[in-house]
C-alpha cells in the first residue's frame, strides 16, 4: 500500500466522520473516556459540531496533501493540522461549556 492510498483512506474517513457529526449521527464517536463527567461539564451538540468542521476541514486539508506533490505544501499541511487541532480544543474548552 503506498501513500496515495493512505491518504484516500484518511481522506474519506474525515470526510465521512464529518459528516456523520454534523448531522447527528456521530453520537458513536464521541463514546470512550469519562462520558459521564463530559456531558455533565459540556454541551454535546456544540461538541459534535466543531469536531465535524475539524474533521471536514481535516478531510480536505489531506486530500489537497494528497493532490498536491509539494513539499511546501506539506510543511504548510503539517502547521495547519497543529493549528487547526489546537483551535479545536481551545474553543470546545471556552464555547462549549454548559
Amino acid at each position: 500500500m503506498n501513500m496515495d492510498s493512505f491518504d484516500l483512506i484518511l481522506t474519506v474517513a474525515a470526510l465521512v466522520m464529518g459528516v456523520m457529526l454534523l448531522t447527528g449521527h456521530g453520537d458513536i464517536l464521541m463514546k470512550g473516556g469519562n462520558a459521564a463527567e463530559r456531558k455533565r461539564l459540556y454541551d454535546e451538540k456544540k461538541i459534535q459540531l466543531i469536531s465535524g468542521v475539524t474533521l471536514l476541514i481535516f478531510g480536505v486539508l489531506t486530500g489537497l496533501d494528497m493532490l498536491i506533490k509539494s513539499y511546501v505544501y506539506d510543511i504548510i499541511y503539517l502547521v495547519l493540522v497543529i493549528v487547526i487541532f489546537i483551535a479545536m480544543v481551545v474553543l470546545i474548552r471556552k464555547k462549549c461549556k454548559k
